[in-house]
C-alpha cells in the first residue's frame, strides 16, 4: 500500500505546479499599449524647422553626388597612373627650379641686386638735403643687409631642397602607394561626410514630425 500511494503522490504534485504556474500567468499583468504618436505642430519654431531641414537635405544631395565622383573616379584604372605621371612631372620641373643657376638662385640674385642698385642711386642723389639723403642711404643699407641674408639662407636652403626632391624622384614605388592611399582617403572622407549629413537631417525631420516640447498651436 505504502507503495501505492508514493506512485499517486508524484502526479498529484506536478498538478499543484501547473496550477500555480497557470495562476501566476493570470495575474501577470498585460502589456500597456504604446503611447499615442504626437502630431506635427505648426508653429514659428517648426516653420524654422522645415526651412533648416531643406538646406539639409539640399546639402545631402550635394554630398551623395560628391560620394558618387569620388568613387567612380576611384575605380577609374587611368586615375592613378595620370596623377602619378603628374606628380613625377611637378617633382622634376621643381628640381630644375632648385638646381644650380636655376629659377630660385636667380630669384635670390635678383632681389640682392635690386637692393644694391637702389643703394647706389640713393647716394648719387642730389635731390635731398643731405640729413634726409643719409636717412635714405642708411635704410637701403638696412635692407641690403636683410636681403643679403634671406637670399644666403634661401639659397643653402634651395641646395637641401634640390637633394631631397632628387631622392623623392627616385622612389616611385613609394610615390604610388601614397596616391593609391590617398585616394581611399579621399573616399573614406566623402563617406563619412555622407554620414554625417545624414545623422543631422534625421534630428532636423524628428524636430519637424514630433514638435519641440515648447511647442504649442498658435491661437
Amino acid at each position: 500500500m505504502r507503495k501505492l500511494r508514493t506512485i499517486f503522490r508524484l502526479p498529484l504534485a506536478a498538478l499543484m505546479l501547473l496550477g500555480a504556474s497557470g495562476v501566476a500567468l493570470s495575474q501577470s499583468p498585460a502589456p500597456s499599449p504604446p503611447p499615442p504618436s504626437r502630431q506635427p505642430v505648426i508653429s514659428d519654431d517648426s516653420l524654422d524647422d522645415f526651412a533648416d531641414l531643406n538646406r539639409n537635405l539640399v546639402v545631402l544631395e550635394s554630398k551623395i553626388a560628391k560620394a558618387k565622383r569620388i568613387i567612380a573616379a576611384s575605380q577609374d584604372p587611368d586615375v592613378p597612373s595620370s596623377r602619378r605621371e603628374a606628380f613625377r612631372a611637378m617633382v622634376a620641373g621643381l628640381i630644375d627650379a632648385f638646381a644650380d643657376g636655376g629659377e630660385v638662385a636667380q630669384l635670390g640674385q635678383s632681389a640682392a641686386d635690386f637692393v644694391h642698385k637702389r643703394l647706389a642711386e640713393a647716394q648719387q642723389d642730389a635731390n635731398f638735403p643731405p640729413e634726409q639723403r643719409e636717412a635714405l642711404i642708411t635704410r637701403w643699407r638696412r635692407l641690403a643687409m636683410q636681403t643679403e641674408a634671406v637670399a644666403a639662407t634661401l639659397d643653402s636652403t634651395r641646395k637641401d631642397v634640390a637633394d631631397k626632391l632628387q631622392l623623392l624622384q627616385t622612389k616611385a614605388d613609394f610615390v604610388d602607394q601614397m596616391e593609391k592611399l590617398r585616394q581611399g582617403r579621399a573616399v573614406l572622407d566623402a563617406i563619412a561626410d555622407l554620414a554625417d549629413q545624414r545623422q543631422s537631417v534625421s534630428q532636423r525631420v524628428r524636430d519637424l514630425l514630433q514638435g519641440r516640447p515648447n511647442d504649442a498651436p498658435n491661437m
